[in-house]
Formats: structure tokens, C-alpha cells, sequence
């Protein structure tokens, strides 16, 4: 069961940062602008790219709370 639950909140991550990475949303961001000299389509792909990355770590590696020893 726990392994259902996990792969659903993967899917779940895997198709929000489809969407984050969509043209759409990418759209946004594809300005002239810069912070520091970067632009800010470098800067959000970078930060979108790296919070996907964290939060499928998060999510592998989370350890179920009625296994843990006392």
C-alpha cells in the first residue's frame, strides 16, 4: 500500500513540473529582464529544475512514521 502512495505523490510532482516547464509558463518568463545578470528564464528554469530534484528526494526518501523504531 505505502508503495501505491508513493508513486501517486511522484506522479503527482512529475506532472506538476510538466506543467511548470510547459511553454505556457515558460512564456512568462522569456523577457529582457535580468537579476544579477542572469535572465530571468535562466533563473527560473535553474530554480524550477533544482525544487523538482529536492522534492523527488524528499518524497524517495521519507520514511514512513509507524516504521520508525522507538
Amino acid at each position: 500500500m505505502r508503495d501505491i502512495a508513493k508513486g501517486r505523490r511522484l506522479f503527482f510532482i512529475s506532472a506538476l513540473f510538466m506543467v511548470l516547464l510547459n511553454f505556457p509558463v515558460l512564456s512568462i518568463f522569456n523577457s529582457g529582464a535580468t537579476v544579477s545578470g542572469v535572465p530571468v528564464l535562466y533563473l527560473y528554469l535553474t530554480v524550477v529544475w533544482l525544487v523538482c530534484i529536492v522534492a523527488i528526494a524528499f518524497f524517495i526518501n521519507r520514511q514512513d512514521p509507524r516504521k520508525q523504531k522507538k
